[in-house]
């Protein structure tokens, strides 16, 4: 079929016929860094990885804090504050320490970022603009509604606030709703082939609040940021870490086509592919804390094996580690898993 990375993933997200699974190697900022140093390359970023791995995806990240995050770019700054006031360490990967809106009294002199701030989306059109016709380069809705509101917050305070504030949390969802919306629709104007939206809602054992207190205050605005990707024709990716098998028949509904990371330590996969893998593409499934990091390359190339049968049961996966891997991991347990990818994706 001699299919490109754009189409390959495009059409596996959407379940059509594809010439062989697409595969994604990931890592956290810490773990990118690692890994390209010790092949003698100083320059932190995704795009150093494709003479590595034959990665699909590329994300097209927001000029500021995340791209400064997801690159290590910090000159020597001890601490970053994305375009919401949110301060974060740039010693460890994705660790905030602030919360703008902790007291209710500061919400109404707070103000919100603009979604059309000049050079905004500088790196993301540059990205779209060399590589956009071959990869999949996917917007970035980082920490999207459910995660900005508790850092804005405090994680004890917006779960309080399911209950006792409600009209002022709804206010402030309503904010980081419309916020995002208008992201969506700028990333659109300059060409990203896929939506991706970032927001966790589950635990190890189970989801963060009931599916019910989702299905109200979560789903509905998650949906209007979704409904720009899907009204425009692209795959929707979201990302959720943690046990969230109670909503993924609601994703589904508004519009999500495929699931990342799929954390096999916390997710039953069997169960996963008997009851959506006709209906969604699964994005991971390689664990990065118990296999990659911890068993022999053998092992972890009979894991790869296993993993694609049970997801890839109707051509809808993804094969990729369950998150960004870290520098925990050996050189030679990630080659060992980009080998045994590339062996177990034909179909």
């Amino acid at each position: 079929m001699g299919l490109s990375e754009r189409e390959r993933f495009t059409r596996c997200a959407f379940g059509q016929d594809i010439d062989m699974l697409p595969v994604q190697c990931d890592f956290s900022g810490r773990g990118l860094k690692h890994f390209l140093n010790g092949k003698g390359i100083s320059r932190v970023s995704d795009l150093e990885l494709l003479p590595f791995f034959e990665n699909h995806v590329l994300y097209a990240y927001m000029n500021g804090a995340v791209l400064k995050m997801k690159t290590k770019d910090f000159h020597g700054e001890a601490y970053v504050y994305d375009e919401w006031g949110c301060k974060w360490d740039t010693s460890q990967d994705l660790f905030y320490c602030n919360h703008p809106i902790e007291n209710w009294e500061d919400y109404e002199k707070y103000e919100f970022p603009d979604p059309y701030a000049p050079g905004y989306l500088d790196y993301a059109e540059g990205l779209v603009k060399e590589y956009g016709k071959r990869y999949i380069v996917t917007s970035y809705h980082f920490c999207c509604l459910f995660e900005r509101a508790y850092i804005l917050r405090g994680f004890e305070n917006v779960l309080m606030d399911f209950y006792e504030e409600e009209e002022l949390l709804t206010q402030l969802l309503d904010r980081i709703t419309d916020f995002h919306v208008e992201l969506a629709k700028r990333y659109i104007s300059i060409g990203v082939n896929c939506g991706r939206t970032v927001d966790d809602y589950g635990s190890q054992t189970g989801m963060i609040m009931s599916p019910d207190m989702w299905r109200r205050f979560i789903k509905p605005r998650l949906a209007k940021i979704h409904a720009v990707y899907r009204n425009a024709g692209l795959p929707i990716i979201h990302h959720s870490c943690g046990n969230i098998t109670q909503i993924i028949e609601d994703l589904i509904e508004i519009g999500v086509s495929v699931l990342n990371p799929v954390q096999p330590n916390v997710m039953d996969l069997q169960q996963l592919a008997r009851d959506y893998g006709d209906r969604l593409s699964f994005f991971g499934g390689i664990c990065n804390q118990k296999v990659l990091p911890f068993l022999s390359p053998q092992e972890i190339q009979e894991n790869v094996r296993q993993v694609r049968n049970i997801l890839g049961a109707h051509g809808r996966y993804i094969i990729s580690p369950s998150n960004g891997i870290g520098p925990d991991v050996p050189m030679e347990n990630v080659e060992a898993y980009f080998q045994a990818a590339k062996k177990y994706r034909r179909l």
